[in-house]
């Protein structure tokens, strides 16, 4: 398969006056892989790789998880990021948040997101928004192929999952606490959400009451993220109407039919 060197990309952006990522783009749709993507060809297609150049994911926090998830998304090639947060990083978010070290702190989370993406994926398009997610208008939130709840509060959660119900977005969900996680994909239709949170849940979540150490945020994003590239791609087992509990402690990984 031929490759695109991104060096290349920007002489050809240059010589036909147009941004490094369009050359990008077209280079995809004439079965030229840009050359960051090469590790990806034996698991994803050329066609599927475009796909997801084109798709449209939001990322609604920005922290130990949405971190991770922000990160792998460029580096996957998900062509549109929208992520919402509205805090800056703080002491205590130093052991588990991928952006976060000494230099960073008081820097607005998204904010440093994009920075970020500009160095990992320029060809990606960030959307950041310093604001909780329920500012934004709801039409440009339902403008999304795909969710991702990266919050830390339950409430918040099941306000996210009603409105992509009420929507019809896929999300995909996760949260961690101390050794453990869990993921799951709330359809429109399904009644997952309800066995997640309960009736009458406790608001502060596994986090609040377990803490979080570093490695956890890691591995639950990045099953989220496998499960927003299967959506995207429509290919393999996702999780439709299933729970996957992560205990990282005893290296158990249970799916719970729901």
């Amino acid at each position: 398969m031929p490759y695109l060197k991104w060096r290349d990309a920007q002489r050809l952006a240059e010589l036909q006056k147009k941004p490094a990522a369009d050359v990008e783009r077209t280079s995809l749709e004439q079965g030229v892989l840009p050359l960051r993507y090469a590790r990806n060809s034996s698991a994803i297609s050329l066609e599927e790789q475009k796909n997801l150049g084109e798709a449209r994911v939001g990322v609604c926090g920005c922290g130990g998880l949405g971190l991770y998830v922000v990160d792998q998304l460029a580096r996957m090639g998900v062509g549109q990021v929208t992520v919402w947060d509205p805090d800056v990083f703080e002491e205590h978010n130093l052991n588990r948040q991928l952006l976060a070290n000494m230099s960073t702190l008081g820097m607005s989370k998204v904010e440093c997101a994009r920075r970020h993406v500009e160095q990992v994926n320029p060809t990606i398009s960030l959307t950041t928004v310093q604001k909780k997610w329920q500012a934004s208008e709801t039409a440009f939130i339902a403008g999304h192929q795909v969710l991702v709840d990266a919050l830390d509060n339950i409430p918040v959660r099941k306000e996210l999952a009603q409105f992509c119900a009420n929507s019809g977005i896929p999300l995909v969900s996760g949260a961690v606490g101390g050794w453990y996680g869990q993921i799951a994909v709330l359809y429109p239709g399904d009644a997952t959400d309800r066995y997640l949170y309960g009736e009458n849940p406790d608001p502060r979540g596994l986090e609040k009451e377990e803490g979080t150490l570093p490695f956890a945020p890691a591995v639950i994003a990045s099953i989220e993220v496998a499960e927003v590239v299967k959506i995207l791609i429509n290919r393999g087992q996702g999780l439709k109407n299933k729970i996957c509990m992560v205990n990282l402690l005893d290296m158990e990984f249970d799916i719970l039919d729901v």
